[in-house]
Parts: C-alpha cells; sequence; structure tokens
C-alpha cells in the first residue's frame, strides 16, 4: 500500500552523467509551492534541507547512483517527495531535460549547464562516448554558494482562478539589479497568445542569504511593471511576504493554505460601451492620433475630486448603459454625469457622492434615466495597473492604443486598484442637488465662427448653420457626431486642389469641437475625432461647452449659438472656476455653499462675432498671398511660431496649402488664453 504524506516537501537533484556510468550533482532545489502540480516558486538550495545539513548527502548520492546505473548522459533532475516529519524521501520521477528552474542552480553553483551539455554532446561526436570520468568528476562542487529563489510570472487572472489571460503587453519594465537574472521572452508590444503557456519570464535573485534573496526577490516583483492583461506579480510578491514561507515552511500544501486577493476590480460585464480615461489626454499629440480623454470633462473632473484624486487622473468613462463590477478590494468611488440606476450589492444609491465599497461587493451601473449619455467613474488611486502611452492613460478604440488594450472594457478584464484605503476620505460627501448641471434633450451650444465658412460657404448656408435646429443622428459616438438637417448650396463649384466636390480642401489639422462638412454631411468632431482630413469645417464650439457636446446623444436637439472670443473665454473661465471651487470646498473643508452654480438658463448675445479670416497679407513677388483663419481650441494645439495682431496672441496651426497655381497660403490659427 501507498503511504500517505499530508506534510511534504517537493526537491529535486540537479545530476550531470556522462553516458558512461559516471555522473555528479550540483545540489538540489526545492519545488514545493505548486498550484495544480505547476511550479510557482523554486529555491536552490532548499530551505528544508538546509536545516537537515545531512540530507543534502543522502538526496544527492541517491540522485547519482540512479543516474550511472542506467549510464545517463547530460543533464537531468530527478525529483522526490520528502517527508516534512521525518526527512525520509522517495523518488517521484526523472526530467531528461533540462528544468525550467535550472537557471537558479546556475548562480548557487556557478555553472552554466547548457555549456556543460553542449561539451557532452561534441565528446559523443567525437566518438568519446562522453565527457572523462576524471574530467566529470572534477566539476563536482561543494556546497552552495549562496540562496537564489526563482519566481514564474504568467499572464494569468488571479480573479478567474488563474486563468490565462492573453493580450497585448503595454508595459514591460524589470527591476534589475547585479543579483538578478530575468531570463524572458517578452518586451513592451508583445502579444501574448491564447495559443500557448502564458509564461511570460523567470524571474531569479541570488543573495548571500535567503533573508536577502527574499527581500531581493520581493522588491524586483514589487518594482518590475508589467501593464496589459492581468499577471501574477502581485501573487508571487504576496507570497514571499507570508510568514510561513520566510522561516521556510515551503510544503507542497503552502498555496491550499495561502489566501490571496488582489486589490482589483473584476468586470463581470462591461456595458454597452466603457473605457479607460483621464483628462486632458493626448491634447498635443497630433500625428494622426485622436486627442482622446473624456467627452464629458466638467463631470470626469468632479469625480475625481470626490474620491481625492487629482481631478485628471484615469478613471472610466460610461455611455448609455454601464457595468457590473465586483470589487476584490475596499475602495472609494464617485459616479458622477449623466444620471443612470447605481446600486452596490442590490440597494440602490445616488449619484454625486463619495462611495465606499467594501471587499466583496458588487457595483453595478444601469442605464441612463434622463437627459445625457455618459457617467464616470472615479476610483481613489486611479488604475495603477493601465499603462501610459506617449503621455496619457486615455483609450483611443478607434486606433487601438491606450487604456486597457486599447479598447472598451469586456467581461472578464481585470483592473488593479489602490491597496489602500486612506483614513481621511471616511466621511460622506455629496455635491449639493443645486450644482449637479442639468443634462437637457436640447442643447444651446456656444460656438465660434471659422476657419472655413467665409469663401467656402454662401451666406445664406452660414445663416442656416446657426439658425437649424439640428438633430441628433443615431450615428453620435466619441469619433464624430453626425447632425439631422438641412443641406448647403456652397459658395464655390469644386474643391479646387482638395478634390471634386466643394466640401475638399487640402488636408489640415481637425479642431476639436468643430463642424465637419463631410460632402453635404454635417458632423461635429468630439475628442476622438479623426486629427486631420481634408473636408471644410465651419464652425467651431468653445472649450467651455465641450462638456455639453459630449453628453450628447441620438434623438436630442441642438442649436448653435455664436459667441464672440471675449465671450467663449469668459465661459471658459467660469467652468474652469467652478472646478476649482468644487475642489477648494473638499479639499479644505468649506462646503459648498459660496461656490455659484453654471447657468446655462441664458447665453450671451456677442455684438460682434468675428470673422473666420483674422488676417491676410497680400502677395508680394515670390510670397504668395497669406490667409490666416480662426479656430476655437485651446492654446494646445501648436506646431509653430507665435505671432502677434490685434492685440491677440496666436499661434499657427497648420499651414494648408501653398500651390503655385492658387499662389495663396491659408493658415489656421486659435487663440491663446
Amino acid at each position: 500500500m501507498e503511504r500517505f504524506y499530508p506534510d511534504s516537501h517537493h526537491i529535486e537533484v540537479q545530476i550531470f552523467g556522462n553516458g558512461l556510468g559516471n555522473a555528479i550533482h550540483f545540489g538540489e532545489r526545492e519545488c514545493s509551492i505548486q498550484r495544480r502540480h505547476q511550479k510557482v516558486i523554486e529555491e536552490c538550495p532548499s530551505p528544508f534541507v538546509t536545516k537537515h545539513p545531512h540530507l543534502r548527502e543522502k538526496l544527492c548520492s541517491a540522485a547519482v547512483r540512479l543516474a550511472e546505473s542506467i549510464k545517463y548522459a547530460s543533464a537531468g533532475t530527478i525529483e522526490f517527495l520528502v517527508d516534512d516529519m521525518t526527512g525520509d524521501f522517495f523518488f517521484l520521477e526523472m526530467n531528461t531535460r533540462l528544468q525550467v528552474e535550472h537557471g537558479i542552480t546556475e548562480l548557487c553553483y556557478g555553472v552554466d549547464l547548457v555549456e556543460l551539455m553542449l561539451r557532452q554532446a561534441d565528446a559523443e561526436l567525437r566518438g568519446e562516448g562522453g565527457l572523462s570520468a576524471l574530467a566529470l568528476q572534477s566539476m563536482q562542487p561543494g556546497d552552495p554558494n549562496g540562496f537564489a529563489i526563482e519566481a514564474r510570472v504568467y499572464a494569468e487572472n488571479p480573479a478567474r482562478d488563474y486563468a490565462p489571460s492573453p493580450g497585448t503587453l503595454q508595459t514591460v519594465e524589470w527591476k534589475e539589479s547585479a543579483y538578478t537574472r530575468i531570463d524572458t521572452w517578452v518586451r513592451t508590444g508583445t502579444v501574448v497568445s491564447s495559443h500557448y503557456d502564458p509564461l511570460l519570464a523567470k524571474v531569479m535573485y541570488h543573495s548571500q542569504s535567503r533573508y536577502g534573496a527574499i527581500e531581493g526577490m520581493h522588491e524586483v516583483l514589487s518594482e518590475s511593471r508589467i501593464s496589459g492583461p492581468p499577471t501574477n506579480l502581485d501573487f508571487l510578491a504576496a507570497i514571499l511576504d507570508e510568514a510561513g514561507f520566510q522561516k521556510g515552511n515551503t510544503m507542497t500544501k503552502f498555496l491550499t493554505e495561502f489566501n490571496y486577493s488582489p486589490a482589483a476590480v473584476d468586470v463581470l460585464s462591461a456595458g454597452a460601451y466603457t473605457t479607460v480615461q483621464d483628462y486632458p489626454g493626448r491634447p498635443t499629440m497630433g500625428r494622426g492620433f485622436p486627442h482622446s480623454g473624456p467627452m464629458d470633462p466638467l463631470a470626469f473632473q468632479v469625480a475625481n475630486l470626490l474620491v481625492g484624486n487629482s481631478a485628471g487622473a484615469e478613471g472610466l468613462e460610461i455611455t448609455l448603459n454601464g457595468p457590473e463590477l465586483l470589487f476584490r478590494g475596499p475602495a472609494i468611488v464617485a459616479v458622477c454625469g449623466a444620471p443612470m440606476k447605481i446600486s452596490v450589492d442590490g440597494d440602490e444609491i445616488s449619484m454625486w457622492k463619495r462611495l465606499h465599497i467594501k471587499t466583496g461587493q458588487k457595483l453595478k451601473i444601469g442605464k441612463t434615466t434622463g437627459g445625457g449619455c455618459r457617467s464616470y467613474l472615479a476610483l481613489y488611486g486611479g488604475l495603477p495597473s493601465v499603462a501610459e502611452w506617449l503621455g496619457s492613460k486615455a483609450t483611443s478604440p478607434g486606433v487601438g492604443v491606450g487604456g486597457y488594450q486599447g479598447r472598451a472594457l469586456a467581461a472578464g478584464d481585470l483592473l488593479a486598484i489602490s491597496k489602500r484605503v486612506p483614513d481621511h476620505l471616511a466621511s460622506p460627501l455629496s455635491i449639493p442637488e443645486r450644482l449637479i448641471p442639468e443634462y437637457p434633450d436640447h442643447w444651446d451650444l456656444m460656438t465660434m465662427v471659422g476657419p472655413y465658412d467665409d469663401g467656402f460657404l454662401l451666406e445664406e448656408d452660414v445663416k442656416m448653420t446657426y439658425e437649424t435646429k439640428w438633430q441628433i443622428s443615431h450615428n453620435a459616438a466619441r469619433g464624430g457626431i453626425r447632425l439631422i438637417g438641412p443641406k448647403p448650396k456652397w459658395a464655390r463649384a469644386d474643391g479646387g486642389e482638395g478634390g471634386a466636390h466643394p466640401s475638399n480642401v487640402p488636408e489640415y489639422g481637425y479642431p476639436v469641437g468643430t463642424l465637419n462638412w463631410t460632402g453635404d454631411d454635417p458632423c461635429i468632431f468630439p475628442v476622438d475625432c479623426p486629427d486631420f482630413g481634408g473636408f471644410v469645417s465651419s464652425t467651431t464650439i468653445v472649450k467651455a461647452d465641450y462638456w455639453r457636446l459630449g453628453q450628447m446623444k441620438a434623438g436630442d436637439t441642438m442649436q448653435y449659438r455664436p459667441v464672440s472670443l471675449k465671450d467663449a473665454l469668459a465661459k471658459r473661465m467660469q467652468v474652469n472656476q467652478f472646478i476649482e471651487d468644487i475642489q477648494k470646498a473638499i479639499v479644505d473643508g468649506t462646503g459648498f455653499e459660496q461656490i455659484q452654480a453654471l447657468d446655462y438658463s441664458t447665453l450671451p448675445k456677442s455684438e460682434d462675432i468675428g470673422k473666420a479670416i483674422i488676417n491676410q497679407i497680400e502677395a508680394s513677388g515670390s510670397q504668395p498671398r497669406t490667409v490666416y483663419r480662426q479656430v476655437c481650441v485651446p492654446k494646445l494645439y501648436t506646431i509653430g511660431g507665435k505671432i502677434l495682431m490685434s492685440d491677440q496672441y496666436y499661434r499657427v496651426v497648420t499651414i494648408i496649402y501653398w500651390s503655385n497655381t492658387v499662389k495663396e497660403a491659408s493658415i489656421s490659427i486659435i487663440d491663446v488664453e
């Protein structure tokens, strides 16, 4: 009858034979910490054997005798089950190959096993049968030099029973030193397939003491960063923190008794369209990439302030119907934006307030219940495992970059959150109802003329643009909001060098918020719009109304309200001041009584809304006629030098064309705050 050992160790001996009946050993490795019989952490030498010094000689002698008895050639590993109570050991199997964990033996014994295997092969090819007995015995080492630990880093989801997690590794950064060895095949941008083992790396650390090896390995695991699909980095670091491991009590049942729960949000269902965003996104990126960031920056920033984050920290943008999230750790959250049905463990709760979520609770964000279409979930500490891409964590799903895997969230995703919840955020906090913005089904949006109405559209087309009550099409998303309404008649027959249609122009940089005419069809360009293109843009929504633009949904109506630069800047300052006042009230604890609510019941009626053409310089000699056109966007959108005119600073954004046939250079410019 086979005996059962409830407290046992999996210990293996590294041997090397010459195929002529001679073998040596390079000590033992402890491989007891396993999950589903898959090794997770290995050590050389075994902490159990180190406590029982005579056991090493017995184990290694038995392994060498077995290898010699079969005239084994090359590297191999003989594995034993060792009783924790008595030290008795029993043969399990022999692996006739180089083991995954051979690296820690090399660190402790100063041997290159691969080189030794090649030397053995050379000897066999020379007809010598293998390495000579004398040469082999000269390599037999004594005791190990120090201690080494190996941790196997996998792309796996600890919240889903460690299921493999394929995907793109958006960041790979290892914490390396003179004492580390990292055998890996991955780097930033590597795609982990679902068809193969999800092992990413073997991380090893060598020190003169086991304590030093544990401390060093913990630092490597804690300070290395892999963003993309979930990994077991934090799980491995937690094992090293466990008191039993540090004492060397590493038995085969270790993981069955080890309790680990990641500080993370487990996405049970993702909702209609939920993405990671931060503010302001990538407003200076250009080169064909969208700006990204929240469609409604106002609600987004207030949500962050409620949970104690900076106003622009990364959070989740939720469109129309939200996700169901299981919190694997405690968190402080807030949901702000268009009204949606929200519940925690089935109990309905209100928005625009600080919420304390306990480990194991489920937050469900349902459908919109009124006007607007987007809400924002902020979490204290943001989403630390989401990678930055060119300075931002914002998602641009249309081009597959940023955020979580460059896409909207999906069921099964795991988002790491802060491991701690600070005490100073324990008190409840809500935004007063009078300060919560209104989300109607008709929107009057402030806009400025330009860049391409004068000379491209008829006066009656411009008048039509501002007098029409436009309807929002079902094609309304982050990349474009199509409008339903009349078509322009155009001031020219074709697009000249830009193309056959009068809406065509040579390519230029599109401003966020502009009304773009793709042929005769109007489309507003929000934050994920194309960065440049070759269609006329005739009027542009001011920055102060970006948040309102971001809340328009299919079936709503809107109307353009032209304003002057002065009024646009005044409204922008009012919105910025509102956010600053909210922040001051939260941080200083002064209360919200003195804060003035945003008022959109009446809009400024500007006497002079300006013109699309700011200035023009007539042709002179080889210098073509140059036209400066207004684009109402923030000063961040710049590529060029400053010019000064009309008592305002402007920056050159795009030279649209410079043609010997047209003999005109057209330049878009923007206002500076």
